[in-house]
């Protein structure tokens, strides 16, 4: 599999005491994945002291000091933990914060629940947009009344600050981080492989369209869809699908409607759409180049199909983004 980057990324797990095993686990094990798919992922475990027992009472051992330095696209994660607020205030607390106010500049900082208050602690989170648990949020305010909290998130990226809700909520913040490093394609497939097929968006609980439909456990279907992600760019005959796949074309068509409601041609059209607005979105380029790249015969048919799905204009939608 190809990557957008190929650059190496040094993520640190920063394990404090009682920190929450989901909140570690849950971000760790897709790393795990795409590290297993190839991506250039290498993971540390860090922390100021060599064991930590963690909420629940698993001991984690042979823990590595924080790092003196850290290269520019180097990433810190900071798992919540139970009591985090009082051990930001302990003596080990306060070496942690120290060490993030004075290592981290540019790098990606990824908090998980009430790894924000750690954060915020270390100065990372001034004046910036961030996310945490439901229940802490109002605590969080009120310690430090210069972050702008925003409580119905489930992450939110701000600069070089990742922020999630927490919980499960770690786990889509990890895949939005492997799309945006990596590509949708592997992010798609980790997704895949840990059964979360309904991948949150961070602003709330909407399903990301590159998995929306991945609620089943059709192998032909699920080939199927993959096949049709990665040919994006191309005039996506159904029935190149079905014979690649292996079935017949009315055999696919009927297998898409009992798995995900919806037909292939819709599939196609709806994930065609979404390519479109991320390089409307991201790439200043014309129309024509626009429906070039995501496989439609002429701007004119990029527009009928646009129509089926957006209410505005590609140029009107365009504008409404740059604006």
């Amino acid at each position: 599999m190809k990557f957008q980057n190929n650059v190496i990324k040094n993520i640190y797990f920063v394990i404090s005491k009682a920190v929450l095993p989901l909140d570690l686990g849950g971000p760790l094990q897709v790393f795990l994945e795409a590290q297993r798919a190839g991506a250039p992922i290498v993971l540390h475990y860090v922390s100021p002291t060599s064991e930590q027992v963690l909420g629940g009472g698993l001991t984690l051992a042979n823990l590595t000091p924080l790092p003196q330095t850290l290269l520019c696209g180097d990433v810190v994660v900071l798992p919540g933990s139970y009591g985090s607020f009082d051990y930001c205030l302990s003596e080990e607390g306060e070496v942690v914060a120290d060490w993030l106010k004075h290592t981290v500049s540019q790098q990606l900082v990824f908090t998980i629940c009430s790894g924000a208050f750690m954060a915020a602690k270390a100065g990372l989170l001034a004046n910036k947009k961030c996310t945490t648990h439901h229940e802490l949020t109002e605590r969080l305010k009120l310690a430090y009344p210069e972050l702008n909290v925003l409580e119905t998130c489930l992450f939110v990226e701000d600069g070089n600050m990742l922020t999630s809700a927490g919980i499960s909520s770690g786990i889509d913040a990890a895949l939005h981080f492997v799309a945006k490093q990596f590509g949708d394609e592997l992010s798609m497939k980790v997704a895949r492989e840990m059964l979360v097929y309904f991948r949150r968006d961070g602003r709330d609980s909407q399903q990301s369209v590159w998995l929306n439909g991945r609620n089943h456990l059709h192998r032909a279907v699920h080939r199927a869809q993959d096949l049709i992600c990665a040919r994006l760019h191309q005039d996506i005959r159904v029935s190149s699908i079905a014979s690649d796949v292996g079935i017949s074309e009315r055999q696919l068509s009927r297998l898409f409607k009992q798995a995900i409601g919806i037909g292939v041609q819709q599939y196609i059209n709806s994930l065609k759409i979404v390519r479109a607005k991320q390089l409307l979105q991201t790439r200043h380029i014309d129309i024509e180049l626009v429906a070039t790249e995501c496989g439609f015969s002429s701007s004119r048919h990029f527009r009928r199909i646009w129509q089926q799905f957006e209410t505005i204009a590609p140029s009107q939608f365009r504008k409404s983004i740059m604006n």
